[in-house]
């Protein structure tokens, strides 16, 4: 019997019950996006807040989408194309396939193809993968939210509880930070929140 993916959290689909098995033995997020993408803009807010959970990042520049010629513009980022990630339980690998200014960045080599093939043939962005058994195509919150603000008027945002903005990425926030718990075995601070557990437990 084929495994049927479906909905888990959010827009984030299970679409197997394999995990990518790393030689390390970490559990692998992957993401592929492009500086001028928006959408990609959005989601790596939540990646970068989801990751720092676990591990710490080393070398993010802030950074914004393209200027012209998307829906959304100027929306404030990171880029994560060189940026280094240290953590005991997860290793991020990921491809920024262009800069916001629609310049090729960084190529895909056979580790991406062999990913993309399997879970993302049109190579859609952004595309997020979380321990080979999540995926999600899009970003889980619209980028409308946070176009042409400062990157600290959006950190602001997401420490200020009843903030709308803060709401809807601090939901994909913890949607991640779920996948990974439950893909490194709760191996991780954040993993012993109620809010945490209750989300976990719906993956089961």
């Amino acid at each position: 019997m084929s495994f049927v993916p479906k909905r888990v959290l959010g827009k984030f689909m299970h679409v197997t019950d394999q995990p990518l098995k790393l030689p390390s033995g970490k559990s692998l997020v992957y993401f592929m996006g492009s500086g001028f993408c928006p959408f990609c803009a959005a989601e790596r807010w939540a990646i970068v807040k989801a990751l720092e959970h676990f591990g710490e990042w080393e070398g993010l520049i802030e950074d914004k989408s393209a200027s012209h010629g998307e829906k959304y513009l100027n929306v404030p980022t990171f880029n994560l194309a060189r940026v280094k990630y240290q953590s005991d339980t997860v290793e991020f690998a990921g491809k920024e396939i262009a800069d916001r200014n629609f310049e090729p960045l960084q190529e895909l080599d056979d580790k991406d193809y062999e990913i993309l093939d399997t879970y993302n043939p049109d190579q859609m962005i952004p595309f997020l993968l979380v321990d080979g058994q999540y995926m999600q195509l899009g970003a889980g919150y619209s980028p409308e939210l946070i176009q042409n603000m400062s990157h600290d008027k959006v950190k602001a945002e997401l420490n200020n509880s009843d903030s709308l903005i803060g709401k809807a990425i601090n939901t994909e926030i913890h949607n991640i930070v779920a996948l990974l718990c439950k893909a490194t075995g709760g191996k991780g601070a954040a993993c012993s929140s109620e809010s945490i557990k209750s989300l976990t437990a719906r993956l089961e």
